[in-house]
């Protein structure tokens, strides 16, 4: 992720949303990077740590819940606002509540940036 630009992590799957999601959010002005699991988000956050996640909650490997509960665990990463886009059922004991908000799939490209801009300036 580069120098001056807002940071987002897009942790999704479905290589053509990926696709869509990073292109608007880079057209909108933030540098977005782009993973396709839970574990390799960790591995990310590890080298970097951007100004706010997007994350799907079906996921290879490590889950988006299990995701948000990592991220929860670590002091240095918990203060990173998350996303959650999905179309999967939101279940009662999920980590979702570390969410700042959650969007349903298929969400528009124009809806995703609106959001992800106004937590991004309250951060």
């Amino acid at each position: 992720m580069g120098a001056g630009r807002k940071k987002v992590l897009l942790v999704e799957d479905d290589v053509d949303l990926a696709q869509l999601y990073r292109g608007v959010l880079r057209m909108s002005g933030f540098d977005a990077a782009h993973v396709m699991d839970g574990m390799s988000a960790l591995r990310l956050l590890e080298e970097e740590v951007p100004d706010l996640i997007v994350v799907d909650m079906h996921l290879p490997v490590l889950n988006g819940d299990e995701l948000l509960r990592e991220i929860a665990a670590h002091a240095d990463l918990r203060h990173i606002p998350a996303i959650v886009v999905t179309g999967s059922d939101i279940q009662p004991d999920m980590a979702v509540e570390r969410a700042k908000q959650i969007l349903r799939k298929p969400c528009p490209p124009d809806r995703l940036v609106s959001v992800v801009e106004r937590y991004v300036r309250a951060a």
